[in-house]
């Protein structure tokens, strides 16, 4: 956490506490989190009556149509009891759409009704940070997200809730405001996987275990001979996700100092009133400039730990939407027996997920994730973007950071694993297409990799790599592409 300088000469004020200790502390806390037959679509579970578009590749669409002509745009639904509700867009090309079929206009105007009167209540929605940490924010729907009490594996004396949904299993000692934002934002990005890679096996729910300190989360992990410096891990043979969540300690330290700024303030004021008593109203210059200068500090410091809070909070969620997407893709979508996406492309679906975003109840993942689209820019001006015969040789060694030596490699492994799934996502759209699932059949028979994605993309992999890069030079961080 940052902290001001000291006071001007002649007034004592401290923190009350060793800043270097509290550095140190910071510092450690920090690194610690640093490491880092096709299924029908979303249904609704409820009484609910929706539109249904069918497509060509055998997917179902359930929700609100509300532009055709060109395509069709719509909001799918998805209500379950004791789930909170989840929706997104979607839009389909023409040559996309089998048929659509839609409601009687009497029932499609109650079915818009209902689904505004749900939007406005996610509107409502407050910023999930603030909504764990106040308890006077109104969590809308909480009351409806159903809770069990159950107990820590193989700790019976750790009592924890429980909730449970089609894909995952969360449970967590955390407080009941901290799960129900978790299994809120869990919901969302679950269904941003389905969306992209509809299940194709009936696979099991994945536990995933949200221990609310560091303590907790060693406790759980310790004797698996795991690395503890490494927050988060799927466990595939357990079917396990074990993710320190830490967030009450976060926000109990920043309520801590932000306290003893208060009192740095008012040690201020009363060295302010001192001095106008000493020169009889008027402070010297220097000294006044002197006090402007300490509230500034405060202020800046009061900034800088908030921002460092939000940024760490944001990277608990990320760990766990990752973790979350591998357990997904390896239960649902392609598990061992019929193959498996290749590292790379699992890798780099992983990091298109943890930096979803959320806005008005709504999941968004097209956008580009700034600051990997400025480090793909650096290293195509640098010449030292990786091959894209490296990335589709790459096995999994590349993508393990066991020694500071290996982390150079493994981020040029993880970036250009970002940039490719991102391409083949939403450009190419080749996620959930029967060409993908060929893909991965070739590679589990032991094709080459390089001509398994040459017949993936139907083009010679220098015509692919062209346009990719091209495309990469003109993308936006909104996923927009300028060719200008």
């Amino acid at each position: 956490m940052s902290y001001p300088g000291p006071l001007p000469s002649g007034a004592a004020l401290t923190a009350g506490r060793s800043i270097l200790a509290m550095k140190r502390i910071l510092l450690i806390w920090l690194l610690l989190l640093q490491r880092t037959a096709v299924a029908d679509g979303p249904v609704g579970g409820d009484d609910w009556k929706y539109d249904i578009v069918y497509l060509k590749k055998g997917v179902i669409y359930r929700g609100l149509v509300y532009q055709r002509g060109g395509g069709v745009r719509m909001w799918c639904i998805l209500r379950n009891p004791g789930r909170p509700a989840v929706f997104y867009r979607v839009d389909f090309s023409e040559n996309e759409v089998a048929r659509v079929e839609m409601l009687p206009d009497e029932e499609h105007e109650k079915l818009r009704q209902r689904f505004e009167i749900l939007r406005e209540e996610h509107r409502r929605m407050p910023d999930p940070w603030k909504a764990i940490e106040s308890e006077e924010t109104v969590i809308p729907g909480a009351d409806k997200i159903k809770l069990q009490e159950t107990s820590w594996p193989d700790n019976a004396q750790t009592k924890v809730l429980v909730y449970r949904s089609t894909h995952f299993e969360l449970e967590s000692n955390a407080s009941r405001r901290i799960v129900v934002v978790a299994a809120e934002q869990l919901e969302q990005v679950y269904a941003a996987y389905a969306r992209c890679l509809p299940p194709r096996a009936k696979g099991r729910p994945t536990t995933i275990l949200l221990p609310q300190s560091r303590a907790d989360y060693q406790a759980l992990v310790r004797g698996q001979g795991r690395n503890l410096l490494n927050p988060a891990f799927f466990d595939p043979g357990k079917n396990q996700i074990v993710c320190a969540f830490d967030w009450q300690q976060m926000s109990e330290e920043l309520k801590r100092i932000h306290n003893e700024h208060v009192k740095l303030r008012e040690k201020v004021t009363t060295c302010e009133a001192e001095l106008r008593k000493a020169y009889k109203g008027d402070i010297p210059a220097e000294l006044k400039a002197a006090l402007v200068e300490q509230c500034r500090r405060i202020q800046a410091a009061e900034t800088s730990n908030q921002e460092t809070c939000a940024r760490a909070r944001q990277r608990l969620f990320q760990r766990l939407f990752h973790e979350a997407f591998h357990a997904y893709l390896l239960n649902f979508v392609y598990p061992p027996r019929d193959g498996e996406l290749p590292r790379w492309l699992n890798e780099g679906l992983a990091q298109i997920f943890e930096t979803a975003v959320f806005e008005v109840g709504e999941l968004r993942i097209g956008h580009a994730d700034r600051e990997r689209l400025e480090a793909v820019r650096r290293a195509l001006a640098q010449n030292t973007f990786l091959p894209l015969t490296d990335l589709l040789r790459s096995k999994a060694d590349q993508f393990l950071v066991a020694h500071n030596g290996d982390k150079q490699v493994s981020d040029r492994y993880y970036l250009a694993s970002w940039a490719l799934a991102f391409y083949l996502t939403f450009d190419r759209k080749l996620l959930g297409t029967p060409a993908l699932d060929t893909y991965v059949r070739q590679l589990q028979r032991g094709a080459d990799p390089q001509e398994a994605f040459c017949e993936l993309t139907g083009q010679p992999l220098a015509k692919f790599e062209h346009a990719f890069l091209h495309y990469l030079n003109h993308l936006r961080p909104d996923g927009h592409v300028d060719m200008k």
